[in-house]
């Protein structure tokens, strides 16, 4: 596999990857994902469950501002990728941006539930869900997004990481599931790129036997 960490690695390939229907899908995905947000983010500031009882949802009554806040941020992860589908002539950009915006929406899901545990399952969701742009690069990048994250706030705020505070070990912890997960998604996209590559060039050949028959007939 050629390290090129720049170029458009599927160029030539998005209609046998389907990126016009997956673009489509990953804004839907933003916008559930927002609401997502919006619920959980009145959920535990208006109703405040974490008053009653802890749970994996909410392990901390989150502030007004921060629900705002929250909610804010949501929206423009949101409605970042919806002006501008379609924009991009190098598509590689685009799907860096969208995992950017994803990973936006894990963090936001960890925060409001005061560094729930659960919550930090949605990341593993996200690594999953790139993986069907067969762009075994994405992964990767959002495993450095999610290792700044958890390795910065563990020290700055760790409330906003891990409901049970500050602990260096657990960076590292949850660091190799995630590197795990990245690696096998790694494969799974080298596959599904070197079945449409394969499918591509029986395609082109089949086109060339085709022509090279009509021409022997004429």
């Amino acid at each position: 596999m050629k390290l090129d960490l720049t170029s458009d690695i599927n160029r030539g390939y998005e209609a046998g990857l389907g990126y016009p229907q997956t673009d489509k899908f990953m804004i839907a995905v933003h916008w559930w994902s927002f609401g997502f947000i919006v619920l959980f983010a009145i959920t535990n500031s208006v109703l405040k469950i974490a008053s009653y009882y802890p749970s994996p949802f909410s392990w901390r009554v989150i502030s007004a501002p921060e629900a705002w806040g929250t909610v804010i941020i949501g929206f423009l992860a949101a409605l970042l990728p919806t002006l501008l589908i379609g924009k991009f002539k190098n598509h590689y950009y685009w799907r860096i941006l969208v995992t950017s915006t994803l990973t936006v929406f894990a963090y936001l899901a960890v925060f409001i539930a005061g560094g729930s545990i659960e919550m930090h399952f949605i990341f593993f969701a996200m690594i999953a869900l790139v993986a069907i742009y067969a762009d075994w690069r994405l992964g990767w990048f959002m495993l450095v997004l999610v290792a700044l994250h958890h390795g910065i706030l563990n020290y700055v705020t760790p409330t906003w990481v891990y409901f049970y505070g500050r602990n260096d070990f657990s960076v590292f912890a949850h660091a190799f599931p995630v590197i795990i997960a990245v690696i096998f998604t790694t494969i799974i996209c080298k596959t599904h790129r070197t079945t449409i590559q394969q499918i591509k060039s029986l395609r082109e050949d089949l086109q060339a036997i085709n022509k090279d028959i009509k021409a022997g007939k004429k």
